[in-house]
């Protein structure tokens, strides 16, 4: 049996796959070349559709063929092909045969053929590197007169030796002479040099490299090209054991002020890893400072608009500051003052655009990212030059760019595609501030932050107090701002700015007091928040009988937008229940859409009934209504499933835990109370099962929402099932943001080769065999990123005399099969015959009883041999002729790089029969 999944968009089986290459293999043989063109351009999206290993070998061969005996216009299509597809060049076993094909062409008398040939090595260097017939092709061509060619070897060189670095030494010899021939194109000599930079690891060549860049910048007659090439080459052999010399320092200089940019760039990222020392020649030093100086005034005042040159500027005040951090007495810094300029500068411009806000507003959108770009930019330049002075004063007039920059963007109404800038710069500077000791003034600098309505800010700030220790000063004026906006309310007294910061502050402190210091499943210390929010509520719903008096009292004090949705889920991460029901309701549900008026409901729903947890009857009745609107919305593709798992979790978690506390034990003991026991231990098993296997099925939960399922775990773990009438309670139930939003995990596809599914009779197989079978599949990564890093994959296979019952979305029934995938013995992908060894000698032993086979995960294709043998039917059945009815079961589990299993599935059943006849 084997599996395979294929792209979203196909639904044809491998058959289907290998028709339409047999279709393209005949194109591509037509008589006319515009149809082979069009035939061979088809090739990159089959092998994406079907990465299958013998499809990809198989097509890579033919194109071999072709390449062989076509002409030059269609070579070169070929080529392309070859460069559209070197990922899946890696499932072919046949590359030893195809380069026999490529080097049929190139030992040519063509040189453009040849040229195309070493393209075409080049594109597929990650199989060609380790043929030594691929590097002495490739060697030979750089004896030729023909300029296209050279160039085309030396592309062919660097692809090789990405992954042949040994090939080096072999082509050492000959690059270094070629590149020293002046009468080779100047063009040429400058790829020749550049080639050479993979030479860096090797000790020997990597100093005689640093002495031929060298040569080559102070040639008089070496064209800008060829010193271009040089400098790339030289700063990419810049070693601990290699280092900068001085003088060379300050040859490098004089291109500093060279008009072509691309020379001042070389030069300057080269000046970059000179490491002064205090040694050093001081007059020529500043020779070296006299003409950085130079270059960065003439950028900070440009002669026409629009020349400024941010790259090479940072460049040039980043090596400015690394001399005078090293023999510089000076008390003003002139890095330092041109970073500050450039600071203020992009400050400047970007606060003069904020300011043209509209009346009514907080802020103004930015028509383009540019200006936010060039602050965020100056800033980091600003950071990275005190890094480098280290002076106490530096560093504080840092931070106080920093926060500057803060206040700039928090006035400011964010665009959606700038949510991962603001956020990573933030979060960046912060961290820039805790390793410099100015932490405190940074923290500080918060509370003027507290009334921004920007959403990215406000994420930025909120991921800040969840993870990190903020000062004491803060926490007291978040407590501040919440209680004088209370009072403020009563007086009629609020406007924007306040009503935001009243609201941030809830949200600051209710993160704050969920980081990890805090005791799991104990009630945090928010209070104050709490208390307002719940003020604020009762308030609001004093309003109710006037409609537009309820929301001109929302839309005047009410949560904003960009807190809202993140202050929801607060309260349940913190377990005021109570508060998020309140808020729930008091929102203007009627402006929302009919699907988030019927989720408002259900959270509103299970918010009542985490508030009656003491009455059993009413939270069951509450909780089972919340779940029918969720089982709604999931049947409408809303994606629910993970939130209607750990509320089906909840639920049998608290009446598991309320029976027991309700059921009293009888003197002398009574038989009811041993069955009572033992429906008990089931219950508490099978709850068990389900709470591993969401833990086991998605990767993406957050910490939140994992601590709160390993303490139901530890729960059920602590539980004596002897003494039934023990009363536990549950714990606190404080999911975090995944309940809200659905974790992203990858989808398996699967299909079975031989297709189990193929026809209408289940595949007969012989009693006591063994059916092989290769499970093959693709993953579809969502595009959020994961929080492991996955290497292979893991396919549990076992026999049952039952198919499979329920749906992906029957929690019980998940929980089942997953324990039962869970427990399977591993087995070798390698060695699947193996697997026989392991089964059951007895016939009622051998149902349910799974082996694990593991492949390597290519890219997101996988391959993995399976076995699992049949059982003996001649123990059962009195009379030769005899045939079982039973079914396979397969599930797919994820491998991360720690080695943990990760069943995402799919799982699935396929009939299967068990004959003594079968042959």
């Amino acid at each position: 049996m084997a599996l395979s999944i294929q792209a979203a968009d196909a639904s044809h089986s491998s058959d289907w796959a290998f028709k339409r290459l047999f279709k393209l293999e005949s194109e591509c043989r037509s008589s006319t070349l515009a149809a082979q063109v069009q035939a061979v351009g088809q090739f990159p999206k089959l092998f994406d559709q079907f990465p299958f290993p013998t499809l990809v070998g198989s097509a890579f061969l033919k194109l071999g063929d072709l390449f062989c005996n076509s002409p030059n216009s269609l070579r070169y299509h070929i080529a392309r092909v070859f460069a559209a597809s070197q990922h899946h060049l890696l499932h072919t076993a046949y590359a030893d045969e195809l380069l026999r094909r490529v080097l049929v062409v190139l030992y040519s008398n063509d040189p453009i053929a040849r040229v195309l040939a070493l393209r075409l090595i080049g594109n597929a260097s990650a199989v060609f590197a380790k043929f030594p017939e691929a590097q002495h092709g490739v060697l030979l061509r750089y004896q030729s007169t023909h300029p296209l060619e050279v160039a085309a070897a030396v592309h062919a060189t660097e692809s090789l030796l990405k992954y042949s670095p040994g090939f080096q030494s072999v082509v050492w010899e000959t690059v270094i002479a070629r590149a020293g021939d002046t009468s080779v194109p100047d063009s040429v000599r400058a790829q020749l040099i550049c080639s050479l930079r993979h030479a860096a690891p090797n000790l020997q060549l990597s100093m005689l490299l640093y002495d031929h860049c060298c040569f080559w910048v102070e040639q008089p007659r070496s064209a800008i090209a060829v010193k271009e090439a040089a400098l790339t080459s030289w700063k990419a052999v810049i070693q601990p054991h290699n280092e900068l010399r001085h003088i060379d320092a300050q040859r490098i200089s004089r291109f500093i002020l060279h008009e072509l940019r691309s020379t001042r760039c070389a030069a300057l990222a080269l000046l970059g890893t000179w490491r002064p020392k205090q040694g050093d020649v001081a007059m020529e030093a500043d020779d070296i400072k006299e003409r950085l100086v130079k270059f960065i005034e003439s950028q900070l005042h440009p002669p026409t608009a629009g020349s400024f040159d941010f790259y090479c500027t940072r460049l040039a005040t980043i090596s400015l500051a690394r001399m005078e951090a090293s023999y510089t007495t000076e008390a003003v810094s002139q890095s330092w003052a041109f970073a500050e300029f450039l600071a203020n500068s992009a400050l400047q411009a970007f606060s003069g655009l904020s300011s043209m806000a509209s009346p009514g507003t907080d802020g103004r959108e930015l028509p383009t990212n540019t200006l936010l770009h060039d602050l965020v930019y100056a800033v980091m330049l600003v950071v990275n030059t005190a890094s480098v002075l280290r002076r106490s004063e530096v560093l504080l007039a840092a931070t106080a760019t920093v926060v500057n920059s803060w206040r700039a963007i928090s006035s400011t109404v964010g665009r959606a595609d700038n949510r991962r800038h603001v956020k990573r710069f933030i979060e960046t500077t912060w961290a820039w501030c805790t390793r410099a000791g100015t932490l405190h003034t940074l923290s500080a600098s918060l509370e003027a932050l507290l009334d921004t309505a920007n959403c990215h800010v406000f994420d930025a700030i909120i991921a800040i107090a969840m993870r990190d220790k903020l000062s004491d000063p803060l926490i007291a004026r978040c407590n501040q701002q919440i209680e004088s906006y209370v009072g403020a309310v009563s007086s009629c007294a609020t406007n924007e700015l306040s009503r935001n910061a009243f609201w941030n502050s809830i949200a600051i402190l209710l993160a704050y007091h969920l980081q990890p210091h805090a005791k799991p499943n104990q009630p945090r210390p928010t209070a104050i928040p709490v208390s307002a929010v719940v003020k604020w509520c009762v308030d609001a719903a004093a309003q109710d009988d006037d409609v537009d008096s309820s929301e001109q009292h929302y839309s005047s004090d009410g949560p904003p937008a960009h807190a809202c949705q993140t202050i929801i889920y607060l309260l349940a991460a913190s377990g005021n229940w109570k508060a998020l029901g309140l808020l729930i309701k008091t929102l203007p549900s009627h402006k929302f859409s009919a699907e988030f008026q019927e989720w408002f409901d259900a959270m509103s729903l299970l918010a009542e009934a985490e508030d009656s947890l003491d009455n059993a009857d009413q939270f069951l009745t509450l909780i089972d209504s919340a779940l029918a609107i969720l089982h709604v919305l999931d049947r409408q593709q809303s994606r629910h499933t993970f939130q209607i798992f750990v509320v089906l979790i909840r639920k049998e978690l608290v009446s598991l835990l309320g029976d027991r506390g309700n059921h009293r034990a009888v003197h002398p003991a009574h038989p009811s109370s041993a069955l009572f026991a033992r429906l008990q231990a089931k219950r508490t098993h099978g709850l068990i099962a389900q709470v591993n296997y969401v833990l086991d099925a998605y990767l993406s939960i957050d910490p939140i929402t994992r601590s709160w399922l390993e303490g139901v775990l530890a729960t059920l773990n602590s539980v004596d099932v002897g003494h039934i009438s023990a009363s536990v309670a549950p714990p606190l139930f404080t999911p975090g943001p995944s309940f809200f939003s659905m974790p992203p995990n990858p989808v398996i596809d699967i299909q079975t080769r031989p297709n189990l599914e193929a026809g209408e009779a289940a595949v007969v197989a012989a009693s006591g065999s063994q059916l092989h079978a290769i499970v093959e599949g693709f993953l579809q990564f969502s595009k959020h990123k994961l929080p492991v890093s996955l290497r292979g994959v893991r396919v549990a296979l076992w026999l049952s005399q039952r198919s499979k019952q329920g749906s992906d979305r029957d929690l019980p029934g998940c929980a089942s099969y997953n324990l039962v995938a869970r427990s399977a013995n591993s087995r070798s992908s390698a060695d699947p015959a193996c697997a026989g060894d392991a089964s059951a000698s007895g016939y009622d032993d051998c149902w349910n009883a799974a082996l694990a086979f593991d492949a390597v995960l290519d890219g997101n294709y996988f391959s993995c041999p399976c076995a699992i043998t049949m059982p003996q039917l001649a123990s059962v059945c009195s009379h030769y002729d005899a045939t079982v009815s039973a079914h396979i079961h397969v599930s797919c589990a994820l491998i991360d790089s720690a080695g943990r299993a990760w069943w995402v599935g799919p799982h699935s059943s396929y009939p299967l029969a068990i004959s003594t006849t079968a042959r």
